[in-house]
């Protein structure tokens, strides 16, 4: 399979700032769910490490980090496609990098 890649001009931010918190393009979280909403996807995903491909922002300016999972091998591939998982800032924990 071929890779596919889209315009540079892809929608979404690089960088947004969450009651103090700094989410960057790609940065490092870990998946923290659970709190919001709990289903058997969130056990499988949940204490996983991702790195942040976008960040956006809807009408009512409510943030959603969108990554790629660091342990899937097709990694490349959902980033090139632009298949992202979607969470919002409390459901995910900046890993500081050194």
């Amino acid at each position: 399979m071929r890779s596919v890649q889209f315009d540079a001009q892809q929608p979404g931010e690089d960088r947004a700032v969450v009651n103090g918190i700094e989410y960057k393009k790609s940065g490092k979280v870990r998946l923290q769910l659970g709190q919001r909403r709990s289903d058997s996807v969130d056990f499988l995903l949940n204490g996983k490490v991702a790195t942040i491909e976008t960040i956006y922002r809807d009408y009512d300016d409510s943030v959603y980090i969108a990554v790629t999972m660091d342990d899937d091998p097709g990694q490349d591939m959902q980033r090139d496609l632009g298949r992202y998982l979607f969470f919002f800032p409390d459901e995910v924990e900046v890993i500081k990098s050194n």
